[in-house]
């Protein structure tokens, strides 16, 4: 399921407060980054009366036009029960952007996923991905598609979510605050490793069709989607990718038929015998 929010003439301006002194600023474009933050004592990110969203739709954000065109970095910066994280933005010549424009953030609950679609004129990131050690946020990832750059932000395995978002200009950013769901039921997840990040299918019970989603990681060359009964290929797809080496690439593949019962889909790269090399697998059972 692919996830496209309409954001165009949708404007979302709200004052930010500064960020707490505790936070951790991440501007890598290669391996993640693991930190650990003493939260402060203020719970800045539950502040106001801005509303948080589970399912859908949080918020369409920025302006018609803007002149942010690069990802600068990502900022993070937890607390008791909440957890905050601020994008900011550059402009031409190396200056902080002063407008970010038409920006759509959703929920994802099943894959426990906080979703950014930035405007198209982002062209550049700084920042691939960042792991963090957050009681509800883990990792966000930065990926690219046809369309724009895309930020995941990715749950604690096993703890739903809520988020709400806004925005700042002069300078741009743009501000997502999580706190745990109101619901008890736990998102499926996605599987994760060094290479891929596979959105769809989850673990579990599927149908075919089986729309196979996600993003591998920043400069591999290729990629091949698999549907494997005991180790060998039933199905074997060669999936174009951007070639993107500033950020994770998406991908997305459809396996059309096959047999019933306990399978595994991979994604990744194969050796010379054409078997799965380096990459992610995903146990379903097909019905």
């Amino acid at each position: 399921m692919r996830w496209w929010i309409a954001t165009s003439g949708i404007v979302l301006l709200l004052s930010a407060c500064s960020p707490g002194s505790q936070e951790t600023v991440v501007t890598s474009t290669t391996s993640a980054t693991t930190t650990t933050t003493r939260a402060p004592s203020n719970e800045i990110c539950l502040a106001g009366d801005l509303p948080f969203a589970q399912d859908g739709l949080v918020a369409a954000l920025g302006e018609d036009t803007g002149d942010a065109s690069s990802l600068a970095e990502i900022r993070w910066v937890p607390s008791a029960t909440c957890e905050r994280l601020t994008v900011s933005f550059g402009a031409g010549l190396g200056a902080p952007a002063t407008r970010l424009g038409p920006t759509g953030v959703s929920v994802i609950p099943y894959a426990g996923i906080v979703r950014i679609v930035l405007p198209p004129e982002i062209a550049v990131s700084g920042v691939a991905d960042t792991l963090l050690e957050g009681s509800l946020v883990r990792a966000a990832y930065v990926f690219r598609d046809e369309h724009a750059i895309t930020i995941d932000i990715h749950a604690v395995d096993g703890v739903p979510i809520s988020a709400r978002a806004f925005t700042t200009t002069s300078p741009a950013s743009l501000v997502v605050d999580v706190t745990r769901a109101s619901t008890e039921a736990a998102p499926v997840g996605v599987t994760t490793t060094d290479t891929a990040v596979v959105i769809n299918p989850t673990p579990g019970l599927g149908q075919y069709p089986i729309v196979v989603e996600g993003y591998v990681v920043p400069g591999l060359p290729s990629l091949r989607v698999q549907l494997l009964d005991d180790g060998e290929p039933l199905a074997d797809r060669s999936v174009a990718i951007a070639g993107s080496t500033d950020a994770w690439q998406f991908f997305t593949s459809t396996i059309d038929d096959g047999p019933i019962g306990t399978l595994v889909v991979f994604v990744g790269t194969v050796d010379d015998n054409d078997l799965p090399d380096t990459g992610a697998m995903v146990s379903v059972t097909m019905e």
